[in-house]
């Protein structure tokens, strides 16, 4: 009954219908509620129990313009023989409309290439298909007092979806039954809103109304920093949230364990909205609001440079709808123009959840769009990330104009510290199109200028740990050294990141100095780090090495595994025409010249795609 550590008591209705529809093959269900992990548990217990295996494609480091190359490797992997039946769509509403064409097609096409296909979808709503199931999973507990289920219908809450339906109107009519396929919410969730919130009194009403400005989940720290001002006091405003809060608040388990937070369903947050607007309070609170997530994002920046990097990577995660609302400058109160820089200084403040954690098609569009609004000359530390963003995908020729504007940007505000940055991003251009000698004498001009705890961008760790990626083909002796000195830089945790660089460096080196099995060892562990934070290009070059050592191990087969699943992590998480970087394409040109020796064109293609429908977060676990 416990799905990593955590109960599901209380959700025998919820896994009954994910069991029924895995045995009936129902096509498509979709689970359908607020964020937080319960919906994905759900589906992995119901999928335990049954002892079904599924393909699953989380949508995190997904977006809508790399969704064409991820349909294809989805219909190549489900029509492989032996592939599963069942499809896990994990966090589908990130998507929007383009991920669900591509559900859409699918099951359209699923006949042809993969019969009896069941397609299991987790969204904070539906997707409005024409075949589509539906199953609300309520975040809370799943049983509710006779109490709480009153005074949840009365506030428009989904908890209980049937007595929904089913209540009747005050003039003992049925009432209008829901379409689940419905765009926003109901005529009946909204008027159940408008019951509940005629029904709170006047500073409950203020807070509802205030509250309606969130995104995504929140606490309680949250909810005085925004909320909080003149009829509501800091001091008030905590107190009615406890009494609010079971009205019309759905608690969310996705942060610390001892952080309370909530999330506000869609028909309340309608009714909140219009009501903050009729009052003329909404922006001053859309303000609070964005300079609140100002801070936000600078304590997940202070947090990565200073040695909290995965617990970053999760704080940027989990305020992320927030976030990107209050990096949005179209939707401020006088102008665009006037909440440009807020926009910019939290794209730049995110630059690791963009570059290191792989949301890189992410960060260039948010960051594009708030420069395209920016009245002024752009800051420095937005245009190097900006080329960084251009590296990372793959386009170094549009990452140089970049770095000439942002070194000329620094020089006139005087950022001695963004020179620095671009010192290390040229030697990383370099690096990346092959140029060791010129890598190595940027890092090292970085390393001269570069603080000792930056407050923002690489660390003094990550720069020699590339100066050992620069120098370890041709100098292992100066490699070695530059690691030495990185692990100088570094404690347990100091930067995941650089450690996972280090480890690649590291197996390099012992595959120069014929040690495969140490370079085998050093490979995984840079495979498993760089998959823990997220980043895609770092996981697939170690996964190209590490399939180097499996061959010299005499497993072509598994080497093959790796490389397919490589290649599905990059189509996936860049747009088309990625191009990997120079710097690890011996690794990938060696083993392919191998494999074709060992494997028919045939068995190649077939262990790719295998390779590829299991991933390389199974692939790794693999001894």
């Amino acid at each position: 009954m416990a799905e990593t550590g955590r109960s599901l008591a209380g959700r025998e209705h919820e896994l009954a219908v994910l069991r029924g529809s895995i045995r009936d093959g129902a096509g498509l269900l979709t689970l359908t509620g607020p964020p937080g992990p319960l919906k994905s548990r759900l589906l992995r217990e119901a999928l335990r129990r049954e002892g079904v295996e599924a393909l699953w494609e989380p949508a995190d480091l997904l977006t809508p313009e790399n969704l064409p190359a991820l349909a294809r490797l989805l219909r190549r992997r489900l029509a492989a023989p032996g592939a599963p039946r069942v499809l896990v769509l994990d966090g589908w509403e990130r998507l929007g409309p383009r991920g669900a064409a591509l559900v859409a097609g699918l099951l359209r096409e699923a006949p042809a290439f993969a019969p009896g296909l069941t397609v299991l979808v987790t969204a904070l709503r539906a997707l409005r298909l024409k075949e589509e199931q539906v199953l609300a999973v309520a975040q809370g507990p799943a049983h509710h007092g006779e109490d709480g289920r009153e005074r949840g219908r009365e506030c428009g809450r989904d908890d209980t979806r049937e007595d929904a339906r089913e209540a009747p109107r005050e003039d003992g009519r049925e009432a209008p039954r829901e379409d689940p396929r419905e765009d926003g919410p109901s005529a009946l969730q909204l008027g159940a809103a408008e019951s509940g919130y005629a029904r709170c009194d006047p500073l409950e009403r203020l807070l509802w109304e205030r509250i309606s400005v969130f995104e995504g989940s929140f606490g309680r720290e949250a909810v005085r920093e925004v909320c909080a001002s003149g009829a509501l006091p800091a001091g008030v405003a905590l107190d009615v949230l406890d009494r609010l809060a079971p009205l019309a608040l759905l608690p969310v388990d996705d942060g610390d364990p001892g952080e309370e937070r909530y999330w506000m369903p869609p028909p309340m947050r309608a009714v909140g909205a219009r009501r903050l607007t009729e009052r003329g309070d909404r922006w001053a609170v859309v303000l609070r609001h964005r300079r609140w997530y100002v801070k936000v994002a600078r304590r997940a920046t202070d947090w990565w440079q200073g040695g909290r990097q995965l617990d970053a990577r999760a704080l940027a995660l989990l305020e992320l709808p927030d976030l990107a609302a209050a990096m949005d400058p179209t939707t401020a109160p006088l102008s665009p123009a006037a909440e440009t820089d807020t926009a910019v200084e939290i794209a730049v403040s995110l630059w690791f959840l963009w570059v290191a954690c792989g949301r890189v098609a992410e960060g260039r569009s948010r960051l594009r769009h708030a420069l395209a609004l920016h009245p002024g000359p752009a800051p420095a530390r937005a245009l190097w990330l900006a080329a960084y963003l251009e590296l990372e995908a793959g386009r170094p020729e549009d990452a140089d104009p970049l770095l000439v504007q942002s070194w000329a940007a620094a020089v006139r505000e005087g950022d001695d510290k963004c020179l620095a940055m671009l010192a290390h991003l040229r030697g990383s251009t370099a690096l990346y199109q092959g140029r060791t000698e010129a890598a190595a004498a940027e890092f090292r001009d970085a390393l001269e200028e570069l603080a000792e705890y930056p407050d923002l961008g690489p660390t003094r760790q990550l720069c020699w740990t590339a100066l050992a990626l620069a120098r370890v083909r041709t100098d292992p002796e100066a490699a070695q050294e530059a690691l030495d000195r990185a692990d100088v830089h570094s404690w347990a945790g100091r930067d995941v990141w650089a450690d996972a660089w280090a480890q690649y460096a590291r197996a390099e080196l012992h595959y120069w100095d014929g040690e495969p099995g140490r370079a085998a060892e050093r490979a995984t562990r840079a495979l498993r780090e760089h998959l823990r934070i997220g980043c895609v290009s770092g996981a697939a070059c170690a996964a190209e090495l590490l399939a180097q050592m499996r061959i010299l191990r005499g497993r072509p087969t598994t080497a093959a595994h790796l490389l397919g699943a490589a290649d599905l992590l990059r189509s996936s998480a860049y747009e088309d025409g990625y191009r990997p970087a120079r710097f690890c394409s011996p690794s990938r040109e060696r083993s392919e010249s191998a494999l074709r020796e060992h494997l028919s064109a045939g068995e190649l293609r077939r262990a790719y795609e295998e390779g590829a429908r299991r991933g390389l977060h199974a692939l790794v676990a693999e001894p």
